[in-house]
């Protein structure tokens, strides 16, 4: 049975930051601890979903498409078993600012994790995705600059990702990081801003947080993170 309590991260956020891009556990291993959540793969040149048991890849050309479950690995990925028999409270007519401070204090998720599915009907929605990185990988803020943007006016989509109290920066980006998945797959990334029209809300808030660490990688062993500056960075990318 699944347990709806928890939340489910590989790796640290701070890492990607930081240029280590280098995927450490496969995506298969990963769909055993949640259906629902978000990610990058190998060479953050992939945007992850995870939906309703399935991982899709959103790369630089933004074409959707499903991901391997055993070849294709990953460096950071959060993900949860989403209980789909939570209240849903349907919004209109919203900006994504509003969306956040509404969501925030409605739901009380200032001190708690929480997994954000929001479906419905968006306009003016931009998301971006990265070009697959080399090594020797560039940090993070380089790969920021020069990312590739998708526009909508119009769209039909599942918002989905995570709320992070700000007490945990560094091991995630602090506040909502959500990707966006059109229903036809025509669309999708790393979302950056939309409007609400009308869409269904739902929150999962979690008791458990569990924190895999790629303890096996040589580099995650022994990198001495400058964090002032990661979390500058993270602030100014996420």
């Amino acid at each position: 049975m699944a347990d709806f309590s928890k939340i489910y991260q590989h790796g640290i956020l701070a890492q990607i930051m930081d240029g280590q891009y280098d995927g450490t556990t496969t995506v298969g291993n990963l769909l055993t601890h949640g259906d629902f959540g978000i990610g990058t793969t190998t060479g953050i040149g992939v945007e992850l979903i995870v939906l309703d048991g399935k991982a899709y890849g959103i790369p630089s050309s933004g074409k959707v498409r499903l991901l391997d479950l055993q070849t294709d690995k990953v460096p950071f990925a959060t993900v949860n078993f989403f209980d789909k028999q939570l209240p849903k409270e349907t919004l209109t007519d919203m900006t994504s600012a509003a969306f956040e401070k509404h969501a925030v204090e409605h739901g009380a998720l200032q001190n708690v994790f929480t997994a954000v599915r929001l479906h419905g009907e968006f306009t003016d929605v931009l998301a971006r995705s990265a070009d697959q990185q080399q090594k020797p990988y560039p940090p993070f803020a380089t790969v920021a600059a020069s990312q590739h943007e998708f526009h909508a006016d119009k769209l039909q989509a599942t918002i989905l990702g995570y709320y992070t109290p700000s007490v945990y920066e560094g091991a995630a980006a602090a506040g909502f990081h959500l990707h966006i998945l059109a229903d036809d797959h025509s669309f999708g990334g790393h979302l950056l801003h939309f409007h609400i029209k009308q869409a269904d809300l739902q929150l999962q808030v979690f008791d458990d947080f569990q924190l895999h660490l790629p303890t096996s990688n040589k580099i995650f062993r022994d990198r001495q993170l400058d964090l002032p500056t990661l979390k500058a960075a993270m602030r100014k990318t996420e």
